[in-house]
């Protein structure tokens, strides 16, 4: 049986294989080995730098690939998508029809308020957004037009970036770009277009789905383009080393600031790519400042935007009010490139470190999972830069509420940066989250020359805990239980962890427990 690996909305079974190939030198075998398996010979090259390539190959040949010394190795493509407009919050504003005055959306008040100072304008550095979604609408009276030849860019065949079939892209495009001043529709964060720019990577097809590998190549395209900022208000439930690795190298050494939706299933499940570390996981709140009830929460969630019957364009010169993740993303990239705009030559993860540590603080005191660091505000990170300059340090990135380094909402679990492990002892993190019987987990740290080296055990239930140590270098067996052997495995679809474990930063993930 032969599974397609190809991007048509109408397929449900993906199978497209990533190809990291091993080395520079031999690349190229490895490329010609892996083409002699696609189905279809369509293949197509994601990444020339990281020799990443998708084919169409049948599930069975997954192992030759493997095996190949040419090849590192071979991923299934997995799912992407939009999230959804949350129907229940939704209000839709006369589609189609002309609007006589321009309005400002609140969510645009909440994120750079014009009292009790005025609202902070665009600087004088442009920077380009990009846009990674389900395309835009050129031809909307109150978006910037873009270049037919250069602006953006589709991998769907037959789809182009510059006509948004499903609407999703160009509400997130005009909360960060729609234009100001000109007496229709709507005004943005950046309402002046002269003074940024936007690209558009069509990573989504107009059914609004997609798979990793087209998300990876718009995401390509943007940084080829020079994109300071890449916005993506999509996601699913699997993470990939492809994605991964990708991203790793557009933040740490392309110095691209990217920024993605937590997700609307309300729940405490890892989406991606917004739970990469090297990514900035968004949060929504309505207009009082409360998270969503569809806004997913976990220790990746970083800042919050608002996300609750946001008002945009639409296909069609059309405004709507839309709800989602996916509507406060958009909020962020915005104050980023609004900020980043007076401070160039700031880097991304100054800029990153500037928004979270000048975030309004919501729910619980300090970062909490989620809010994460709080309400973005433009003035405030404007303000800390403005003190701060640009030569700061930055600390190891981590994501959630342990990326800060020196931030004023410090994170909840550690008011202060644990301090780094004598000799050759190293470091230990355990992110724990009970059921509804803390009282039943407990865990354990082994080494073969010591036996127990730390433990826990006695939590409250319903809640998540973080343990820091420094361990012995040889502890090499971690275990946890539940003593009456119902403890939370982890959900394949939507990836709800019970723990994370990081050693020396290095994330695992459970499996099950025992």
């Amino acid at each position: 049986m032969t599974h397609h690996y190809n991007l048509a909305p109408s397929i449900q079974s993906h199978s497209i294989c990533f190809i990291d190939f091993l080395s520079i030198t031999n690349h190229r075998q490895g490329h010609t080995f892996a083409d002699s398996f696609d189905k279809n010979g369509k293949g197509r090259v994601i990444s020339q730098k990281r020799h990443t390539e998708t084919i169409t190959a049948k599930i069975n040949d997954m192992d030759k690939l493997k095996k190949d010394p040419n090849i590192e190795y071979v991923e299934l493509d997995v799912e992407r998508h939009a999230f959804p407009n949350m129907r229940g919050y939704e209000v839709v504003a006369g589609k189609g029809g002309r609007r006589l005055s321009e309005e400002t959306p609140y969510g645009i008040d909440m994120v750079n308020p014009d009292s009790p100072t005025p609202r902070l304008q665009q600087g004088s550095t442009s920077i380009k957004v990009c846009v990674v979604d389900t395309g835009y609408d050129n031809d909307h009276i109150d978006l910037p037009e873009l270049d037919p030849n250069t602006g953006g860019f589709s991998p769907y065949e037959g789809q182009s970036w510059s006509n948004d079939g499903h609407g999703h892209g160009t509400h997130c495009a005009g909360t960060i770009g729609a234009m100001g001043g000109n007496d229709k529709g709507v005004t943005s964060v950046n309402p002046d277009p002269t003074k940024f720019s936007f690209y558009i990577g069509k990573g989504l097809t107009d059914s609004g789905s997609g798979s990793s590998s087209g998300v990876m190549e718009a995401v390509q395209k943007c940084v080829d383009a020079q994109a300071n900022i890449i916005s993506m208000s999509l996601g699913g439930g699997a993470p990939t080393n492809a994605e991964l690795e990708q991203y790793r190298e557009h933040y740490e050494d392309d110095g691209v600031l990217i920024i993605a939706a937590a997700g609307n299933g309300g729940n405490s499940g890892y989406s991606y790519p917004a739970s990469y570390k090297y990514v900035m996981s968004v949060a929504a709140v309505d207009s009082n400042k409360n998270k969503a009830g569809f806004s997913q929460f976990n220790d990746q969630v970083e800042i919050a935007a608002p996300g609750v019957s946001v008002k945009s364009t639409l296909p069609g010169n059309a405004y709507a009010s839309w709800s989602g993740t996916s509507m406060a993303t958009p909020h962020v990239a915005g104050v980023a490139a609004l900020v980043w705009s007076h401070f160039p030559d700031c880097s991304n993860k100054q800029i990153r470190e500037a928004l979270i540590a000048s975030a309004e603080d919501l729910g619980a005191g300090g970062c909490d999972n989620e809010y994460g660091f709080g309400l973005v505000d433009a003035k405030a990170a404007y303000d800390y830069l403005s003190n701060r300059g640009c030569g700061f340090s930055v600390g190891e990135t981590l994501g959630g509420c342990n990326q800060c380094v020196e931030c004023t909402s410090a994170p909840t679990s550690s008011p202060t940066a644990f301090p780094a492990c004598p000799g050759n002892e190293k470091y230990f993190k355990l992110s724990l989250e009970t059921d509804n019987y803390g009282g039943e987990t407990s865990w354990k740290v082994t080494s073969p020359t010591s036996g127990d080296v730390i433990s826990g055990s006695g939590y409250e239930s319903g809640t998540t805990h973080t343990e820091r140590h420094c361990i012995q270098s040889d502890a090499c067996t971690f275990e946890i239980s539940d003593s009456y052997g119902d403890g939370k495995l982890i959900e394949l679809n939507s990836f709800v962890y019970m723990y994370k474990l990081f050693l020396n930063s290095f994330a695992y993930v459970s499996v099950c427990i025992t």
